[in-house]
């Protein structure tokens, strides 16, 4: 299990960030995410690996002023 934006989460050997942001229905790039406390840059999401345990935050990027 992970925890996910106070969600738990089934876990599963090779579970990417990207595949969390499906799960947890962001379809849009304008977010930050961290797993255990670790940016992970959106280039990365495909291939970060999420491990079992872990705790995911994603955070909206808002511009304003």
């Amino acid at each position: 299990m992970i925890t996910a934006k106070g969600k738990q989460l089934d876990w599963h050997e090779g579970l990417t960030v990207r595949e969390v942001l499906d799960i947890l229905g962001y379809n849009f790039p304008s977010v930050l995410v961290q797993v255990n406390g670790t940016i992970v840059r959106q280039k990365a999401w495909d291939s970060a690996v999420v491990p079992d345990e872990a705790r995911v935050e994603v955070r909206p990027i808002i511009a304003g002023g």
